[in-house]
């Protein structure tokens, strides 16, 4: 990710400030949050496990003032070119904590600008939901470094169904989430990063943010079937005589049996506008990073800047990669819960995808569908290694709602695709296809117009 001029003078000016910065150690978290509003400064946290509650005190919590948007913060870092250094250091957060705002709650905020954080480890206890949603750590500072931090999380309801009982509007069953690393800020990165998250909410995501980075982070969710779903004798779903929001392929409003489902949202996500100046989303790129059962792994799109997705990996998503004029490079995946490959209409994608051998356990209706215009992909297979199970490659299909896998594909418009299948996976062109190239190792069905095959 190429930087500009501008970040280079800000970030020698950071380090310049830093060669004078003062090294301070502390023990406590309420010797930590005393320097977190201050700025210029070294702050090593002694090695060893803290709990937040020790901190956040009554007097504490009626101290804290929302953001813009109306977020609280449990721990704020609001100063200035700040290094802060937790290595060997683990916070344990009880999840009751994450209501007592009575509103959108942030465990770990970065307001401030030139910060870097290094070496925490963030555990969350119980499983009490949050209140109004939130993120375990929010990134809304300009040119902040996120360095080997994990974030263990839970706290959230309904959890155990992922998305089918539905969010927002409609939903069967009222929603509270609890997200992971939200990034909001100008020349952002976050290395070494990973979540292993128990609580409905997406792992990384951006929203506002421009400039980002994401290099050698993992993000980790939990899947579940329809069929350990059906077998419950209490709870949400049961409630709710185990409707759904989304229809099946008889047109149902239910969940069925057979599939498998992410109880969590994206490993990676972006959003076109987000953060406390409602900024449009910029540029964003995702090096060596993997997302595990995840419902999407990859969902990137170029709002207002390029994005890359280079050297990545999923598995065990319900999709792997949900892109929109998006470039990826020398990544793969597999197909055990659902496609691998999602490609949109609008801004023209390049993908270079590898395709993992494992096969699938539940059923899977595709291992792509491609929409839209001037694509060009290339699918082929990992270290040429065969998969025995056949799903095709459908050109001129559109992704279901949310990507969800027991729902129908759509149909689009779409011409000018440039597609080389290595996978041995046969390939399907609708008749909303057009004007499309194929080479394929695969059996190609053409029902479209004026489509160019060489098999």
């Amino acid at each position: 990710m190429k930087k500009s001029p501008i970040f280079l003078i800000i970030y020698l000016l950071f380090f310049c400030d830093l060669l004078y910065a003062k090294e301070i150690k502390v023990h406590s978290l309420r010797e930590l949050a005393a320097y977190t509003s201050q700025s210029n400064n070294v702050i090593i946290l002694a090695p060893g496990v803290y709990q937040m509650q020790e901190y956040l005190t009554d007097e504490v919590i009626k101290s804290v003032v929302p953001d813009e948007v109306g977020r609280y913060a449990m721990i704020n870092f609001s100063g200035n070119n700040n290094v802060f250094d937790f290595s060997g250091v683990t916070i344990e957060v009880d999840t009751k904590l994450l209501s007592v705002f009575k509103a959108r709650v942030s465990e770990f905020y970065v307001s401030g600008n030139n910060v870097h954080i290094k070496g925490l480890t963030v555990i969350d206890l119980g499983n009490h939901p949050t209140y109004k949603g939130g993120h375990s750590f929010t990134v809304a500072g300009d040119d902040a470094k996120i360095e080997k931090v994990t974030l263990n999380m839970n706290g959230s309801f309904p959890y155990g169904y992922g998305d089918l009982l539905g969010k927002g509007k409609g939903a069967l069953v009222s929603l509270k989430k609890h997200s992971g690393m939200c990034v909001e800020g100008l020349n952002d990165t976050i290395i070494d990063c990973s979540i292993y998250s128990k609580a409905y909410g997406h792992c990384f995501f951006v929203q506002g943010g421009r400039n980002v980075l994401f290099e050698n982070c993992y993000a980790e969710g939990v899947t579940r079937t329809t069929n350990e779903m059906l077998s419950e004798v209490s709870g949400p779903a049961f409630d709710v005589n185990f409707k759904s929001v989304y229809k099946d392929y008889d047109g149902e409003n239910k969940i069925p049996s057979g599939y498998t489902k992410s109880l969590n949202e994206c490993g990676f996500r972006m959003y076109g506008k987000g953060g406390v100046k409602g900024l449009r989303t910029g540029a964003v790129t995702a090096i060596n990073c993997v997302a595990k059962n995840t419902r999407i792994g990859f969902a990137f799109a170029d709002v207002n800047g390029e994005v890359l997705i280079k050297n990545c990996k999923t598995e065990g998503c319900e999709a792997g990669y949900n892109v929109t004029g998006v470039k990826v490079e020398n990544s793969r995946g597999d197909v055990v819960n659902g496609p691998l490959l999602y490609v949109n209409k609008g801004k023209v994608s390049d993908i270079e995808l590898e395709l993992l051998p494992t096969e699938s356990r539940s059923k899977v209706h595709a291992l792509a569908c491609i929409a839209g215009d001037n694509h060009k992909i290339t699918l082929r297979s990992w270290r040429n290694m065969a998969r025995g199970q056949l799903l095709p490659i459908k050109i001129g299909a559109t992704r279901p709602p949310a990507t969800n896998g027991f729902s129908p594909f759509g149909e689009a418009n779409t011409s000018n695709i440039i597609l080389t299948n290595l996978t041995r996976m046969p390939v399907e062109l609708n008749s909303k296809s057009r004007f499309c190239k194929l080479m394929s190792n695969g059996k190609v069905q053409d029902f479209g117009y004026n489509n160019k095959v060489n098999e």
